[in-house]
Order: C-alpha cells, then structure tokens, then sequence
C-alpha cells in the first residue's frame, strides 16, 4: 500500500511538472508568435499602402518632367537689397500717411513692392507700367461705381475692363487689377474721384520714387526704360 500511494504520489508530482513545462512551452511559443506579428505588422501597411506610394512616385515622376522657369542665381546681397527696398518703400509711405494722416496706402501697393523692389528687371515693374497701371485701375474703378453701383457684375466688368485697358496701352501691371477691385468695392474708399490722386497716384510715387533712388544707389538697373 505504501509503495503504491508513493507511486501515485510521483506520478502526480511528474503530471504536474509536465504540464507546468508544456505551458511554459506555449507561452513561449505564444510570446515569440506576437513578436512575430508586431515585427510583420509594419510589412502589412506597406503593402497596403503601396497603391498610394505608387500612385504618388507617378505624380512626382511627372511633375519633375514638366517644363521649368530658368531661375536666376540668388546672391546674399540682392535678398538683402530686396528686404532693404520693400522696408523702405512701404515704410516712409506709411510713415507720411500716418503722419499727414491720409490713406496713401492700398492692398495693392503690397503686390506692387516685391517687382519694383525684388524682380525690378520685369517689363511689369518699370515705371510706365507701375504709374498708369495703376491709375487705369482706380479711374476704371471708381467710374464704374459711380455710374452702376455694386454688383456681382459691375465688379467683374471693372476688373475685366482695367485688364484690358492696361492691355492695349502695355501697361499691364498685375496689381492694378486689385486697386480697380478695391475702387469698385469700396467705392474709391468712400472719397469717390478724390481715390485716383490719394491714396492711388500718390501713395504710389513715393514708393516709384523710393524704388528708383535705391535702386540706383544699389548700383540696379532699374528702371530699364520709363516709358
């Protein structure tokens, strides 16, 4: 009887060390399967996501195809002559405004600074472009308003009107296009006509003023022609 409950006995102390073994076993295998699936999940987004991948390596594959502007070397000294001349021309135009207390100032002149100060070499920013571009805009602009009012399409006609005005005269200057919209809009600022001489014309020739004095001090050749 002894020998048998003693066997009994070992036999269970065995069972329960086999089966303590076989699940340290499994969770071995169970830890080393999730680190398995961690490590592969990266692989399943690729795969995934190749679709898009090769749908965005095709559009960047054809963009880098299209045809490029030729872009003129950058030197140190014309960034700082272009930070230089945009501060001053917008800031002594703001100053006299603020301090003559008088607008001078338009949206459009922020769109006009970067050619005659940056690109001044553009056919766009030469002098006979900036003055009667502009004044086309506002005289268009405040016409325009005052025969029509404001509407969707007495707008657009001034805009479109402006365009075509500076077209045939070559004096296209892509910011007059935006003092024609602020006339029109706002009705010349609410001075009417009084709009075409202050803020357009002169806010406009001190900036002119400042941006060929500068520009001559810089040693620039700007303005390649005045008229």
């Amino acid at each position: 009887m002894f020998k048998r409950k003693r066997t009994t006995k070992v036999k269970k102390v065995i069972d329960v060390k086999f089966e303590v073994k076989q699940h340290s076993e499994e969770d071995k295998k169970n830890y080393f399967v999730r680190i398995m699936d961690f490590l592969k999940e990266p692989l399943k987004r690729e795969r995934e996501n190749m679709p898009m991948l090769d749908g965005i390596n095709r559009i960047s594959a054809y963009i880098k195809k299209l045809p490029r502007a030729p872009q003129p070397d950058l030197t140190s000294r014309e960034v700082l002559l272009s930070l230089w001349g945009a501060l001053l021309g917008i800031g002594i135009t703001a100053l006299l405004a603020f301090t003559w207390k008088c607008p001078m100032l338009l949206g459009s002149f922020g769109s006009t600074a970067p050619l005659i100060y940056c690109a001044y070499k553009s056919p766009l920013a030469q002098p006979r472009n900036v003055v009667l571009g502009h004044f086309l805009g506002a005289s268009i602009g405040v016409v325009v308003n005052d025969f029509f009012g404001v509407t969707w399409w007495s707008i657009a006609l001034t805009v479109a009107l402006a365009i075509i005005l500076m077209f045939t005269t070559y004096s296209i200057h892509p910011p007059a296009g935006a003092t024609a919209y602020v006339a029109v809009q706002t009705g010349g600022l609410g001075v009417g006509y009084w709009f075409i001489l202050n803020p357009t014309m002169l806010g406009i020739f001190i900036m002119l003023t400042v941006a060929v004095i500068f520009n001559k001090m810089s040693k620039r050749d700007y303005p390649t022609h005045w008229y």
